[in-house]
């Protein structure tokens, strides 16, 4: 009998489209595997078995798939990790039906079956079809995990995404929303780094009334809000440890109890959780359930940092770009497209999108885009600003000002280390007071023109005596 493993290449799979096929998500990635033609397919981690799956938490033999009259069957064969199969386990030579698209965990590792086409064959066209409207995806790396959709949101798999702060996971996951089978139900989300315990318990769970000081009446939950749709947990490496204990009760048994109540309510929801924190990290310090973390992590995708996708940059910044400008016509110059593609942007593209909007505000009126507006460290400084001196005293200018940001430069030239407090108390001075003169006195434009806060501005202001513009 052929041998099929899990990291076969899919392009070799039979062409009936009518035979089952499984999806399987481990350590190993995600792999669509056609089902092997026999009355009896064992899986395990044994090269020998007919389907390897190179998983340490799947056992040598673990589970056989078995065709009877029936339909499709699933047997452990005393595995160490266990067979399940919607939750329930099975002992050792225990079977149980395995309808399509039932979930079934060997060790930490979960499939199902699917019947057809898989989602990602080539008459699919998947990789080379459209990404969704909200994202832009230009670079061959995202390509690649977008037609992975194909094969993800059609599951019933709970998912993971990982990855920098910034990196898109929320618009990930709102592409998974609408690839599935509750695309027309709610897709709510939560930032679950926002809430205090308490407060989040309530929002997820909800609560009847009486239940705290202040709850004056019953509140549906989060989790009962999106019964039939897809929940997003964004940050679910901050959930306090006691809200993971419950979450993984609503997700093992489907089933929400209010605070204040012994009542538990029904839901069907699916979970979409994103972070940026080493999971494996958080779970050896105890500070994240492992368990938990199996339950949600029916698939598990990395977004890559912007700046390991060059390609997407530029096309990104022009959509921002336009979106901010509302109409108003703008061109980003090839000197200012070479500077967004050579720097790291450590913020991803979060940074990319603020620093777009600001450079639109110091653009001014429609016009291009210079390598000076967008204000990146180590971008020149305008014509006839002269140079920015070394040494520590002129790594960074006062109050967060990025170099260059008005006319004058930081620290002036000719100044000694006795009089430095002086002349950054003067230099601040002179900036703020042609921030104000250039933003007609507005001291919110004036501040982002700065790049500092509102509040700092004021304060700054009140320090150094200036008149406070009137409203205008």
């Amino acid at each position: 009998m052929r041998k099929f493993d899990e990291t076969a290449d899919v392009e070799s799979r039979r062409p009936d489209v009518r035979e089952p096929w499984l999806v399987i998500s481990s350590a190993g990635g995600v792999r669509a595997i056609p089902l092997p033609r026999s009355n009896r397919v064992t899986i395990g981690r044994m090269h020998t078995c007919d389907i390897v799956i190179d998983d340490e938490s799947v056992s040598r033999q673990h589970a056989a798939v078995i065709v009877g009259p029936q339909g499709l069957a699933i047997e452990d064969l005393g595995s160490r990790n266990k067979t399940r199969v919607g939750g329930r386990t099975l002992g050792r030579g225990e079977t149980a039906l395995l309808p399509v698209g039932a979930v079934v965990e060997v060790g930490y590792a979960t499939m199902f079956v699917q019947v057809g086409r898989p989602p990602s064959a080539p008459a699919s066209s998947a990789s080379n079809a459209p990404a969704p409207s909200a994202a832009i995806v230009h670079d061959p790396t995202m390509q690649r995990l977008y037609a992975l959709l194909d094969v993800i949101a059609p599951s019933p798999l709970n998912v993971v995404i990982l990855g920098e702060t910034g990196t898109g996971k929320e618009v990930f996951a709102e592409a998974i929303h609408k690839g599935s089978a509750r695309a027309s139900q709610p897709f709510l989300r939560v930032n679950c780094a926002a809430l205090s315990g308490s407060l989040l318990e309530s929002e997820l769970f909800g609560h009847e009334k009486g239940a705290f000081t202040g709850a004056l009446g019953a509140k549906e939950g989060l989790f009962e809000a999106a019964d039939g749709g897809t929940v997003f947990l964004d940050e679910v490496g901050e959930l306090p440890i006691e809200t993971q204990a419950k979450l993984l009760r609503v997700i093992e048994y489907g089933e929400v109890i209010r605070l204040g109540s012994v009542q538990p309510r029904r839901v069907d929801v699916r979970y979409v959780a994103a972070t940026n924190r080493d999971l494996d990290q958080a779970i050896a310090g105890s500070r994240f359930r492992s368990d938990l973390f199996f339950r949600l992590n029916g698939f598990s995708v990395t977004l890559p940092p912007l700046r390991k996708r060059r390609k997407d940059i530029v096309p990104l910044a022009r959509h921002f770009l336009d979106r901010a400008a509302r109409g108003r016509p703008y061109l980003v110059t090839a000197e200012s497209q070479a500077a967004l593609e050579h720097y790291a942007w450590p913020g991803n593209v979060r940074e990319l999108k603020n620093v777009l909007e600001r450079a639109l505000v110091l653009a001014g009126a429609p016009g291009r885009i210079d390598p000076i507006h967008l204000q990146l460290p180590g971008a020149p400084p305008p014509d006839g600003a002269g140079e920015v001196a070394s040494g520590p005293a002129a790594t960074a200018a006062p109050m967060g000002y990025a170099a260059g940001a008005l006319p004058g430069t930081w620290p002036p030239p000719g100044g000694s280390g006795n009089d430095l407090k002086a002349q950054r108390e003067s230099w601040e001075k002179q900036q703020i007071l042609q921030a104000l003169e250039k933003t007609s006195g507005n001291q919110t434009e004036a501040a982002t023109l700065l790049g500092v806060s509102r509040r700092t501005l004021i304060n700054k202001i009140e320090a150094y005596g200036i008149a406070r513009p009137r409203k205008r």
